[in-house]
């Protein structure tokens, strides 16, 4: 499998330091998350995952909970704890997730409390997590809580991760869907979420070079390039052509310490050739975006 844990721990970092720094998005934002959470207020709170310790078991959790059952064709299995029978998430859209993943001996090894955070941001169809994740999600709407059986060659398959999931093992996910949380940013193929406002290192319509480190994925390949991994940045310049054009714009407004996700649909990305045999043609790509320096070039 492609999934390996390093990849997953950097994206967590990535989240932990993202949700860190919410609260400073700007007043408008902040009201609309919390309209968005208030619309979200019908998950019954004597369900709630309440899970804070990694030694809880899981395995009898959801014995008389469960209201109905959907066994996808993958093989998939989606049981809802709370189905609110809302419209479906669709492809590139984000919601917050609170979750707890266990294996089928009901043990928890991973959710959001791991990073002290009260949920984590998903954008659905861009490999985000493992295949099994995708699946099960676009079958979810507002306010669901939901037990998803992911069988082992949709989580990490044959590898695992070593010392944590072991070979070939299923994985139980436990999720709650809180909201949706709309872009800043949705036309000429370009849909941006802001996660973090950085520090504007000027004011000047000059020259800069920005650094920054970014994960790239599609709908099809996770993480096709992870500099978090490889410990080695990007860089852009004012005026470079050699990045695709859809970040363009976004990259010479940007300031370090911004954070983004970013969508770029094909006309804006690789467009009808592709990039070697990691982006398909006419695909769309995910980027993960953290600006760690902005200076200005003389």
């Amino acid at each position: 499998m492609k999934y390996i844990l390093t990849t997953l721990t950097a994206f967590l970092i990535f989240l932990a330091f993202l949700f860190f720094n919410y609260n400073n998005a700007s007043k408008k934002s902040k009201k609309k998350f919390k309209a968005d959470r208030e619309r979200t207020k019908t998950v019954d709170k004597d369900i709630s995952l309440n899970i804070s310790d990694s030694k809880t078991n899981l395995k009898t959790f959801e014995k008389g909970k469960i209201k109905n059952t959907k066994i996808l064709d993958n093989g998939v299995v989606i049981k809802w704890i709370v189905n609110n029978k809302g419209r479906k998430i669709e492809n590139g859209e984000m919601v917050l997730l609170e979750y707890r993943l266990a294996l089928p001996d009901g043990k928890i090894i991973d959710g959001n409390n791991k990073l002290n955070l009260p949920f984590i941001p998903f954008v659905l169809g861009y490999s985000m997590q493992t295949p099994g994740w995708d699946c099960a999600i676009r079958e979810l709407s507002i306010g669901d809580f939901a037990k998803i059986e992911i069988p082992s060659e949709l989580a990490y398959g044959l590898k695992g991760i070593k010392g944590i999931i072991p070979s070939n093992s299923d994985n139980w996910l436990y999720v709650k869907v809180l909201s949706f949380v709309s872009p800043g940013i949705n036309k000429d193929g370009i849909t941006s979420w802001k996660l973090k406002n950085g520090n504007q290192t000027s004011t000047t319509k000059g020259e800069k070079e920005l650094t920054y480190h970014t994960i790239v994925s599609t709908p099809n390949k996770a993480s096709i390039i992870n500099t978090y991994l490889s410990n080695s940045p990007m860089r852009f310049k004012t005026g470079q052509t050699n990045i695709v054009p859809g970040l363009r714009e976004l990259l010479m407004n940007a300031n370090k310490g911004d954070k983004y996700y970013v969508i770029v649909e094909s006309k804006q990305a690789y467009g009808t050739k592709g990039y070697l045999n990691l982006i398909q043609a006419n695909e769309s790509v995910f980027f993960n975006i953290d600006i760690i320096d902005s200076r200005e070039i003389n």
